[in-house]
């Protein structure tokens, strides 16, 4: 019975230990708790403070970032019409200064056809016209022949066309016979006033032009008129010194100074 006694009363000693341990567990982890919030809270709050103003800040970041690309399209879009105006603007003088050329070309033309501008040259080549074709070897020319509209005898004769340049690093003149089928005869002229020529070149493999040269051999006159015209600036396309007439134009023309004259 005292061995009974004893061991309940142990037990009941040791149950209070326990307890008061516990107890002394549950008191320090509550104030690890409360020192945990006295000290945290702040930092959390000032965490949560910072946080806000970074997303303000980011907010007005965007707003001005999408300020900034508005007005980066509104400059582009200008900068874009400043520049399609300004070729537009180029383009309209080019066009203007053509066609100032253009009339120039005409005036320079009839003036030289009616002896005004000084000249009193008689039988010219006025200008000559190369054109590419399909084939590499084969162009098109069309040649210009113009005399002072103060001699009124018409004029008749040959024409004479070579090419100077070089075959295979050796200097080379083809006449007609060579730049030609063979069985084109050379081009006759009969004109009073203007005459305009047309057929086709074909130059050998391999060769290189450099120079074409036109000889007008007009009878009645015993020398030659002779002009050369550099291959290269012929393939350019330079525009014709003077207007580009229709084959009927030269038939307009003397009929109107011819009645100007019977006036």
């Amino acid at each position: 019975m005292q061995e009974t006694t004893k061991r309940v009363i142990n037990f009941s000693k040791t149950r209070k230990r326990v307890l008061l341990y516990l107890v002394s567990l549950l008191g320090l982890a509550w104030g690890v708790y409360a020192l945990t919030l006295h000290y945290s809270i702040p930092e959390l709050e000032k965490a949560r403070a910072r946080l806000k103003e970074q997303k303000s800040e980011i907010k007005t970041l965007g707003a001005r970032l999408e300020s900034v690309g508005t007005r980066l399209t509104v400059a582009e879009q200008e900068a874009a019409v400043m520049r399609r105006a300004n070729q537009l603007l180029r383009e309209g003088e080019s066009e203007r200064q053509a066609e100032v050329n253009r009339l120039q070309s005409e005036v320079d033309f009839y003036q030289r056809l009616a002896g005004t501008s000084g000249s009193q040259s008689g039988l010219a080549v006025y200008h000559m016209e190369i054109s590419p074709t399909g084939s590499g070897q084969v162009f098109r020319f069309v040649l210009t022949l113009t005399q002072n509209l103060r001699r009124s005898a018409i004029t008749t004769g040959k024409v004479h066309i070579e090419l100077q340049g070089t075959l295979e690093d050796r200097p080379l003149t083809l006449p007609w016979a060579k730049i030609t089928d063979g069985s084109e005869p050379e081009p006759d002229f009969r004109f009073k006033y203007f005459q305009q020529l047309d057929g086709y070149l074909v130059l050998p493999e391999n060769f290189d032009a450099d120079q074409l040269v036109v000889t007008l051999k007009a009878k009645g006159q015993s020398k030659p008129v002779s002009r050369s015209f550099d291959w290269a600036s012929l393939l350019a396309g330079a525009p014709p010194p003077g207007p580009d007439l229709p084959e009927n134009e030269e038939s307009t023309l003397e009929h109107e100074l011819g009645a100007d004259s019977a006036e």
